[in-house]
């Protein structure tokens, strides 16, 4: 039985995955950048509050003004959705994830597009161009800000689990520090599974902080030099002896350890 229900779930992912892929039966139109995804109201509606909310108002409005919403090949009347100048490769995550609750980041090659990997982000003094690991950084930390701006919690933290993956490589990218512009700059301090993942980063390779790029970028980001003052001072350090970078899981056991009466 566990067998077929698995069979029986590939099945249903694979439908799934043709439905984003052909547009078959599409009743709405999500517009990005790059690319007009076709896809079915019933699917990102049921993910996405805000985007229904969006479907409902545009329904009523265009019931006062009379039929004029566009038709797909099977005669079926279409809403429209605009994202608007959003990163074309972060919504495109985003669309994987309502077929199929996760998504891939290989980036694409839209039509019409060169594919780059030089990078485009804010200029860090002499930096390099940022790696293809630097690049996930970022984009995981825009597809959490499209998460949060669509009210999709699961997308949300997907993305921060992904970011986390990365970062435990990567952390030494200069895409750790975009990804921290993007995650301070475009999402409030309210929604802080990202910043607070950030912060943990900085925190657990602290030699980032002798660097004098890092010291530059942190100069004109007050609110992460807060947060990871903050963080610092609820996690102080051990004694030189003792000092290394630490999962900070592993602190309230060094705690017990340290403090606890023999």
């Amino acid at each position: 039985m566990p067998d077929r229900n698995l069979s029986v779930m590939e099945e249903q992912k694979a439908w799934m995955q043709k439905l984003l892929s052909t547009g078959e039966y599409s009743d709405i139109d999500l517009i990005s950048t790059h690319k007009v995804y076709e896809v079915h109201r019933a699917v990102v509606c049921s993910w996405s509050p805000v985007i229904k909310r969006s479907c409902e108002f545009n329904a009523i409005n265009q019931d006062r003004a009379g039929p004029r919403m566009s038709k797909s090949d099977n005669g079926i009347a279409k809403a429209l959705f605009n994202f608007g100048d959003a990163d074309p490769w972060a919504v495109h995550c985003m669309m994987q994830f309502f077929y199929s609750w996760d998504y891939e980041d290989t980036r694409p090659v839209f039509a019409g597009e060169v594919d780059q990997n030089v990078r485009q982000e804010g200029d860090l003094g002499n930096c390099s161009p940022t790696t293809d690991e630097g690049q996930l950084l970022i984009l995981h930390s825009k597809v959490f800000t499209l998460a949060h701006m669509y009210d999709i919690p699961r997308l949300r933290e997907l993305s921060v689990d992904k970011f986390e993956a990365v970062a435990r490589l990567q952390w030494n990218s200069h895409g750790l520090l975009d990804a921290a512009r993007e995650a301070y700059t475009s999402t409030p301090s309210d929604v802080p599974e990202m910043r607070g993942t950030i912060v943990k980063t900085f925190y657990e390779n602290r030699e980032l902080l002798d660097e004098d790029y890092v010291h530059e970028f942190l100069l004109g980001m007050p609110h992460l030099t807060l947060d990871l003052l903050m963080y610092i001072n609820k996690h102080p350090f051990l004694s030189d002896s003792k000092r290394k970078v630490l999962e900070v899981q592993d602190l309230f056991d060094i705690w017990k350890q340290e403090y606890t009466p023999s």
